[in-house]
């Protein structure tokens, strides 16, 4: 398993995307598996606006990570985890389901470039202030997760994520070649 890290804009989900295109990967998003789930709790916190918490994000994901038991294909994990938490029960979990975390990309794109994506998107709450407090948040959180990691051995790997699909694509693959064989 492949998980990607990277601030709002930074083109997680189009890189996710193109590896199950280009390698027939699996990608799988929490914030996708929200929309597509037919679990009421979810679905009534999704209409209501609430977070979806720790306890019942991980339920959803043990859920699909279940259903991929038996597949030898790699999986892109794309939104999760947002905290330590959700780490130690992710690394606790993925042996039941024969999978391990090979490495971690994380997209780095400067807060600047990433304002002026977001806010290309003509979004309600793309807004450069909600933005940057977005990208705070962001900042804030993710140091603990990618520490946390690290001090379990798991590689964790920094992309520029600077350029087109395609180029932000190239680096992709130099750094899954260089820790995942084959």
């Amino acid at each position: 398993m492949i998980l990607f890290f990277g601030p709002p804009g930074s083109g997680k989900s189009v890189q996710g995307k193109k590896l199950v295109e280009v390698n027939g990967w699996l990608w799988l998003s929490t914030g996708l598996l929200f929309r597509q789930s037919d679990n009421p709790e979810v679905l009534s916190r999704l209409a209501s606006g609430e977070l979806i918490d720790d306890e019942l994000t991980n339920q959803v994901l043990d859920e699909a990570l279940h259903d991929m038991n038996g597949t030898s294909n790699r999986v892109i994990l794309d939104g999760y985890p947002r905290n330590v938490a959700q780490a130690e029960w992710l690394v606790k979990r993925l042996p039941e389901h024969g999978r391990e975390i090979a490495t971690i990309i994380v997209f780095e794109v400067p807060n600047d470039e990433l304002i002026k994506r977001l806010s290309g998107r003509g979004r309600a709450e793309d807004v450069p202030a909600v933005i940057e407090r977005r990208l705070n948040i962001y900042h804030d959180k993710t140091q603990p997760l990618l520490d946390y990691f690290e001090s379990l051995g798991i590689s964790v790997q920094r992309i520029d994520g600077l350029g087109n699909v395609d180029q932000v694509h190239g680096r992709v693959e130099v750094a899954l070649r260089s820790c995942i064989p084959g």
